[in-house]
């Protein structure tokens, strides 16, 4: 009766979606500019319009998420992001984080708005749900998580 179908895991909450670079975005808007590096002795194809892209100002930047969205709702990439009733940016890829405990999302946003603890709203099915800039990736570096169920089940 009801077909089951896979969907995205929550691969998310380490690494990028796969639709944050695309052939709209440039590698600085994408948050990559550490690794690139432009003044290379060494030439390289594309060096000038990395040097060129460099220099310019970013209209864009790649920001996370967290969407609260109170319900079994989640982003998955292209919803609309607004900022004082006007759309500012889409998201790329989204879910839910087990890690994190609620829905986050990849979004391309104006720089301005992409300074942690920034709010915009994001648009799921036609209703605007608040959303806020946090670092990424979310993950647990030092197991915390584990380390406390494992104290709890031993104290139990």
């Amino acid at each position: 009766e009801h077909e089951l179908l896979p969907v995205q895991s929550s691969g998310i909450n380490a690494e990028y979606g796969g639709a944050e670079m695309n052939l709209d975005k440039n590698p600085f808007e994408a948050g990559l500019d550490p690794f690139i590096k432009s003044n290379k002795k060494t030439s390289f194809i594309g060096q000038e319009a990395v040097r060129a892209l460099k220099d310019k100002e970013q209209k864009c930047r790649l920001a996370m998420l967290h969407v609260n969205t109170n319900d079994a709702l989640d982003p998955y990439g292209n919803e609309t992001i607004w900022f004082n009733n006007k759309v500012v940016g889409n998201t790329t890829s989204g879910g839910y984080s087990y890690q994190a405990k609620s829905s986050v999302c990849f979004a391309y946003l104006p720089p301005e708005l992409t300074a942690l603890g920034s709010n915009v709203y994001v648009e799921l099915l036609g209703v605007r749900y608040p959303a806020t800039v946090v670092n990424d990736p979310m993950y647990d570096t030092e197991a915390t998580r584990t380390r406390n169920a494992l104290k709890a089940a031993a104290q139990a």
